[in-house]
This record gives C-alpha cells, structure tokens and sequence, in this order.
C-alpha cells in the first residue's frame, strides 16, 4: 500500500465499499510509483499510507526482520528507523556463501565490487542494462553455486 498512489488505491476502496481498511506497507521504504509526468506536477504522487502517516495517523511498526544479514538491515534500521528495526536472525546463522572470494566475510556476505573500466549501460526499452556487468554477476552465481553449498532456489 506505500507503493500505491492515493488514486490507485481509493478507486478499489471506494469500489467495494470497505467499511474497514488495513493497509500494509512502508512509508520509509520506496515512494509511490508514478509514471505520470503530469501527476507528479499536480502532487499526485503520495501513496495514500504516506498521506495517512503524513496526517497523523498513527502507523504499526513491525520491529522485527528476517530477510538480511543483521549487518545490512543496520543501515535501514539507522537510516530509516531511529535504530529501532531489529534483525530476527543471529549474524551467525546467516553466513556468507561459499564460492567467493569475500573481502571481508564478518560483513555478512556483503562486496561492493568495482565496475570501472566495464561499458557504460545502455537503454532496453524503458530500462538500463551492462552486460558485462550482468557477466560479472554470471560468474559470481557460478561460482557460490557450484561448490553445492547453496542451491538455485535459495
């Protein structure tokens, strides 16, 4: 519901004619999409979560996550939260994958890798692809899984 403009949202609403609402999102994550040049000039662009929040709606915090290495979610928790997001899982049980040359694994599986020198992207469509970037990526994925540690559907 934080990704859903006002308009999008209110037009199911109004349709069904909910006497009760629960929207389910994140303000503080990504805003609401909008492909409207002409919404965003008129304001159009607040999901309608944002608005509510905005207007002292009260949200409920979730303070829990399972999805990242604790060492990841602490930039979100700092950055978004006032420190209050807490990880459900120990950095030891999310150790980093095997078949890569980590810089530094107490980073929880976390390299930032230098790109310079690889061509520049390039417009598909309405996105931007690198394909040497996207082979760098390849051969990363072989790697992690080609030791058997971890498989294509983890």
């Amino acid at each position: 519901a934080a990704q859903a403009t006002e308009l999008s949202a209110l037009v199911p609403i109004a349709h069904c004619r909910a006497e009760r609402l629960v929207l389910v999102g994140d303000h503080c994550q990504l805003p609401a999409s909008t492909l409207s040049l002409e919404a965003e000039n008129r304001g159009l662009t607040l999901s309608l979560f944002g608005r509510l929040v905005a207007q002292g709606l009260p949200p409920c915090f979730l303070d829990t996550q399972f999805r990242m290495h604790p060492a990841i979610a602490a930039h979100s928790s700092a950055s978004f939260y006032g420190g209050r997001l807490q990880s459900g899982v120990p950095a030891e049980a999310r150790l980093p994958p095997q078949g890569f040359p980590w810089p530094n694994p107490s980073a929880g599986g976390v390299a930032l890798l230098p790109s310079r020198g690889l061509t520049p992207e390039r417009r598909d469509g309405e996105s931007w692809c690198n394909l040497e970037e996207a082979d760098a990526l390849i051969d990363i994925l072989k790697g992690v899984l080609g030791d058997g540690h971890l498989k294509p559907s983890e």
